[in-house]
């Protein structure tokens, strides 16, 4: 009688978590730290939302209190998502078989076995699809309430219209997001422009032209000294600009709550494995004055 092999793996809590951090870095916005991560969110994360102003004013005796102070804060909620897959075996079958007989190199990132296999298609994808709803989210039943979204709804967002962008007009628009930056954070250790992938591409191929870097190799990207992301979660034609610090994600990465199952059950016979990722998220900012947005008309 042959044997019944079963996988079933359950992550839970902070092993649940480990998973998380690696997808998460996986997301352009996260991995490339244009965002700040509020790891430990149940429900609703609080944003602080801090102005103070005063003057000098002459010295005497006594205390003579001026300026202001205002504290307030700015919720964002998080959702809980789910995402499930179902895999079939015998599309790994010939990469493990492979593997048994050592016929790849050490460098080489072919899983040992299956459950390994599902676990990083689950970071992967998760990584992807987690950009996007960062920024795109329609805030409907499974979707985040995306930045771009509440950036359009508020009014104190900075606007800058934009159009398509290309390596002969890319500097001068670059030029418009720039001069838009409110002084107040232009100086900021922690600003970035994030755009598209395709305004990073044409600004690449600008400056090859313009004889500012060679055509060999990647090179960090900056705008007179502010740097660049390029980020796969933005649309076409796309940039932000704002101070990292402004701008949060919210998550709890250690809950009960959140969970990882990678399943083979053999009794039903259908040659699938079945995976099953919750987890919850949300995103938000600050200030909605310190944040410049460029988009196409």
């Amino acid at each position: 009688m042959a044997t019944t092999q079963t996988i079933s793996s359950e992550y839970k809590g902070a092993l649940a978590g480990e998973i998380f951090v690696q997808a998460f870095k996986k997301a352009d916005t996260i991995g490339k730290r244009c965002i700040t991560v509020l790891p430990n969110v149940i429900g609703s994360a609080m944003l602080p939302k801090l102005s103070y102003s005063a003057d000098f004013s002459a010295n005497s005796c006594g205390f003579d209190p001026s300026g202001s102070v205002s504290y307030t804060e700015k919720e964002v909620a998080t959702k809980k998502f789910k995402v499930q897959h179902e895999l079939c075996k015998d599309e790994f079958h010939q990469t493990f078989a492979a593997q048994a007989l050592n016929l790849f190199g050490a460098d080489n990132e072919i899983p040992a076995t299956i459950q390994e296999a599902i676990l990083g298609a689950i970071i992967d994808n998760l990584g992807a699809k987690l950009d996007s709803q960062i920024w795109n989210g329609d805030n409907s039943t499974d979707q985040m309430n995306g930045l771009l979204p509440q950036f359009l709804a508020d009014a104190t967002v900075v606007d800058v219209v934009g159009t398509t962008v290309t390596k002969s007009n890319v500097v001068a628009e670059l030029d418009k997001v720039y001069n838009a930056i409110p002084a107040e954070i232009e100086d900021d250790a922690d600003l970035v422009i994030a755009v598209s992938k395709n305004v990073a591409k044409a600004y690449k191929q600008a400056q090859a032209d313009m004889g500012t870097n060679t055509t060999v190799g990647n090179k960090e990207l900056d705008y007179i000294g502010v740097r660049i992301e390029s980020i796969g979660g933005l649309p076409t034609n796309t940039m932000v600009a704002y101070r990292v610090k402004n701008l949060g994600f919210a998550t709890n990465l250690e809950s009960d709550l959140n969970e990882v199952r990678v399943s083979d059950d053999t009794e039903r016979q259908d040659g699938n494995i079945r995976t099953t990722v919750r987890f919850t998220a949300g995103a938000g900012y600050s200030f909605g004055s310190e944040v410049v947005y460029y988009k196409p008309a």
